[in-house]
């Protein structure tokens, strides 16, 4: 069905029945395209013009923004209901997935829209009515035996929300005269739904902000912010959202994106997968040396090390919480055992605590209470605000490339993931592969990588010398390909272009993004 306001302006190419998408949302839609579409289109234009001086070597802060930097201020402060974070389930929205974070125990279940969620429109709206019901105590689940499954009442983990990021449009909503911006549409339906409902159970409506590349962009979501509270009438900072770091961009005007999120911050968190493709994305060249194997590329790696410190410092200085990495790695299994990765995820989890971080981000309800145990440990109050870290980084040190070998074996894991996920074998669902969780970032670091082996002169597996090459690229691909033709029935059905897919993505000139990305 399509439906609009009565001007005529806004459309939506939805089913509508069950009111998801009614006439104040499409009202305030419209309002939000109208006031901040150009805007937004002007902000990405930008923001290639920044991608650019950035991969040709100006790895710098910004001069013009100096004062923000110097100034004296912090982050309006927090109701004392949100100021302990220690632990964050971050996972899809699914029914069982909302139903299950929100009884885990985190202090808060982080429902994403972009990476954990598919992106076709069914996915989307099935997801904003799973949320609406979950924030407004309504959500059910039909349960393994008898009965339904239901969020447990005296529940106090908080929930947050990932909307889609600023560039990708929402196909299933139309604005004269094109499509309206994805992350407007998940705000704004959202929060009129629930901005109310949430404000008595949590005290605000929380966000986490994925792709800010800049200070102009978090400016803009701040003001996107307070035009919804006026337009809801509910007070000013009811929006609170934690800006993900997930860009070389976005972490160098970490402190500039904080000052213009002041009324409206919930933190700074870090994404060192997302993080590690961008970096692939800017400073590739055939003269350059790869990154190493994609395990190699830990939380120990030189760029990432210097982005986790570097966030704590900037976010402590401006009274604002510094939140950890997303831990991937699966649970031990019924029989108790560990896999791979999983004490690794132990030692990242006591260095975060250990390095002052207020909390982390795992993303199996497994590894909560775990998770809860290492900062236990180290982190005996609510956060770590206080500790200010004075370590002194420049730039460079957040493009500072790790070192280390190439193997088959991580060749072939990132072929088997990338073509998995190509093949759509889960659709809607994350990819377990390999003792963990891949989610689109995962995804894109994969392809990136493979990407960035067949593309560098210095692109050859350390052991053998063999050369990463076309040929050798499209032979590996094919015998993945068959093997799991035969081994795995779903990827029979779904599969049989992922692996043209994938040489179209590995062997193109320009650097491959996965889905909308």
């Amino acid at each position: 069905m399509r439906t609009g306001t009565g001007n005529g302006n806004v459309t939506a190419d939805i089913n509508v029945q069950d009111g998801l998408v009614n006439e104040d949302v499409l009202r305030t839609l419209d309002r939000v395209q109208e006031r901040f579409g150009q805007r937004r289109l002007d902000l990405l234009a930008r923001r290639e013009e920044r991608r650019k001086a950035l991969a040709q070597g100006s790895v710098e802060r910004l001069p013009d923004s100096e004062g923000m930097r110097s100034g004296s201020w912090s982050v309006d402060p927090l109701h004392a209901q949100l100021v302990d974070r220690r632990v964050e389930l971050l996972g899809g929205t699914r029914r069982n997935d909302l139903i299950d974070g929100l009884n885990s125990g985190a202090r808060s279940y982080i429902a994403d829209l972009w990476n954990l969620t598919g992106e076709d429109a069914w996915d989307i709206l099935r997801g904003h009515r799973n949320l609406i019901r979950a924030a407004q105590g309504r959500l059910s689940a039909i349960a393994n035996g008898p009965g339904r499954t239901r969020v447990r009442p005296d529940s106090s983990t908080r929930l947050i929300v990932v909307p889609r990021p600023l560039f990708p449009p929402a196909g299933h909503a139309t604005l004269n005269p094109g499509p309206a911006a994805a992350t407007f549409f998940d705000i704004v339906l959202y929060a009129c739904h629930n901005a109310k409902f949430l404000l008595h159970r949590q005290n605000a409506v929380l966000f986490l902000l994925r792709d800010v590349q800049g200070h102009d962009e978090a400016r803009l979501y701040a003001e996107l912010f307070a035009f919804l509270e006026q337009q809801l009438g509910i007070p000013t900072g009811s929006f609170r959202a934690t800006v993900m770091l997930d860009s070389v961009s976005g972490a160098l005007e970490a402190e500039e994106i904080l000052h213009e999120l002041r009324h409206h911050s919930y933190g700074l968190a870090i994404d060192p997968q997302a993080y590690a493709a961008d970096h692939i994305a800017l400073f590739t060249a055939k003269d350059r040396p790869p990154l190493p194997d994609r395990e190699t590329i830990g939380l120990n790696a030189p760029f990432l090390r210097s982005l986790s410190l570097s966030t704590i410092g900037i976010a402590h200085r401006r009274g604002a919480h510094a939140i950890g990495a997303p831990a991937f790695v699966l649970p031990a299994d019924e029989q108790g055992r560990l896999k791979a990765g999983y004490l690794d995820m132990l030692a990242d989890k006591e260095r975060e605590a250990v390095d002052g971080h207020d909390g982390t981000i795992v993303g199996h309800p497994g590894l909560v209470n775990a998770a809860l145990t290492e900062f236990n440990k180290s982190m005996p109050t609510a956060h770590q605000m206080s500790y200010q870290r004075r370590e002194e980084w420049s730039p460079e040190d957040l493009v500072r490339r790790p070192v280390g070998s190439i193997s088959v074996e991580s060749l072939l894991g990132m072929l088997r993931t990338v073509l998995q996920a190509l093949g759509d074998v889960r659709a809607g669902e994350p990819l377990l592969l390999g003792g963990r969780i891949h989610d689109r970032s995962s995804i894109q670091l994969s392809l990136a990588l493979l990407w960035q082996w067949v593309h560098s002169e210095q692109g050859v597996i350390t052991a053998s010398g063999l050369d990463i090459h076309g040929d050798l690229l499209r032979y590996l691909v094919k015998k993945e390909a068959d093997k799991l033709m035969v081994n795995l029935p779903a990827f029979r059905i779904s599969g049989r272009n992922a692996g043209e897919r994938l040489l179209h993505y590995a062997l193109d000139e320009a650097c491959p993004t996965y889905g909308t990305h």
